[in-house]
């Protein structure tokens, strides 16, 4: 339920006021909180919050829309924070340096994004922890119990972070991944961690799950989704996407398009809808599942040679990594060319009718960006507990 709020603007209504404040970036709302007692309070109802999420969310202009990456810096407990607004990439780059203080923390790995907050993982001899936080609003999160599975369940565990929005919370699925050996078990474990949860609630009779690499877990309408190997031995495997419901925290199976070769597959969500796609070092290919839940309603979207973008395969390594897709239908990508100047370029590809348009970035200026740990986020009020 809404919480009450006292009149604090004699010349305009509060309706009318916080429309127009929702409107505004979150730098900005940040910096008004000092205005006075009802701003401050505007900025952590969290119906305005939602509000504001909601109109960023809708916008086509990427100002909402960051990258990101984390660096451990050695022994330092600390998590060194890089970020630059996507809309930057297509005119000039200006990196923001933002660093985490964990005091007597151990290093920590970003594991997602999702409505502006970051989940992060530490690994400890005992097993993991998590945290929350905003990056916007610098607000962190307590550390979570630690985590760990009965033994022999797994060598690797892939971790997801997303939103439940029956409940209101955020929460962390941990799920082990087995190796390539006879001597597996039958099924696996799954664990979940809820924001303010005192310990991880463990959750059993899920199938042996292998990953693949560089593949990780994207959140959407809240699920959890990992494209992964499923099955006991090599003969009887398949290659699937594991969605997780955050609600029923339940998982089932949905099958990739007929005509994937599951060749170096990602996976990711574009304008609310999952998408994969293939970089095979000569052709781009990305499809789309219109109706979330339906496997059988994937449609493909790009599909152009590296020849289109004067790439030549197999004599220059390059990646293409698709960011996000506007309200139009275009597609924004980065391509990052591994020769001897580590070139970065943006492109900003028509689907409907093939055209693409391409910038150079700056490789002096984007070059701390280490290319696996690349993530897109929303920046958003909202609060990590």
């Amino acid at each position: 339920m809404r919480s009450k709020k006292k009149q604090w603007s004699p010349l305009l209504c509060d309706k009318l006021i916080e429309e127009i404040l929702s409107r505004l970036p979150v730098k900005p709302l940040i910096q008004f909180k000092c205005v006075c007692k009802g701003w401050n309070s505007l900025m952590s109802d969290p119906y305005f919050i939602k509000l504001h999420l909601s109109k960023s969310a809708a916008k086509d202009d990427l100002e909402h829309l960051q990258l990101m990456k984390n660096v451990c810096l050695g022994s330092i407990p600390e998590i060194h924070m890089e970020s630059c607004d996507v809309s930057s990439l297509l005119h000039s780059l200006q990196i923001e340096t933002f660093l985490f203080n964990f005091a007597n923390m151990p290093g920590y790995h970003l594991v997602g994004s999702c409505n502006g907050l970051h989940c992060g993982v530490s690994e400890i001899p005992e097993g993991y922890r998590v945290c929350f936080w905003n990056k916007a609003t610098r607000v962190i999160s307590r550390e979570s119990s630690t985590l760990s599975f009965s033994p022999g369940i797994g060598h690797r565990t892939m971790l997801g972070f997303g939103y439940d929005p029956s409940s209101g919370k955020y929460k962390v699925v941990a799920i082990p991944l087995t190796m390539l050996s006879l001597d597996v078990s039958e099924k696996t474990e799954m664990k979940f961690y809820g924001a303010g949860d005192s310990s991880w609630r463990n959750l059993k009779g899920f199938p042996v799950l292998w990953t693949l690499p560089k593949v990780g877990g994207v959140y959407l309408s809240g699920t959890l989704n990992w494209v992964v190997i499923k099955g006991k031995e090599t003969i009887h495997s398949e290659i699937v996407i594991i969605s997780v419901d955050l609600e029923k925290e339940t998982c089932r199976s949905l099958f990739l398009p007929d005509d994937f070769c599951f060749f170096d597959t990602n996976i990711g969500v574009f304008r609310d809808s999952l998408c994969v796609w293939q970089d095979s070092n000569t052709h781009l290919g990305l499809w789309q599942m219109r109706k979330f839940g339906d496997d059988k309603s994937w449609i493909q979207l790009i599909n152009f040679s590296y020849l289109y973008l004067n790439i030549r395969p197999y004599e220059e390594k390059s990646m293409i990594l698709p960011l996000c897709m506007s309200n139009n239908g275009d597609f924004f990508m980065l391509k990052f060319t591994r020769n001897a100047d580590d070139e970065y370029q943006t492109i900003r590809y028509n689907q409907r009718d093939g055209k693409s348009q391409v910038s150079v970035v700056p490789s002096s200026s984007f070059r701390t960006l280490l290319w696996r740990n690349l993530k897109i986020f929303t920046k958003s009020l909202d609060i990590p507990y």
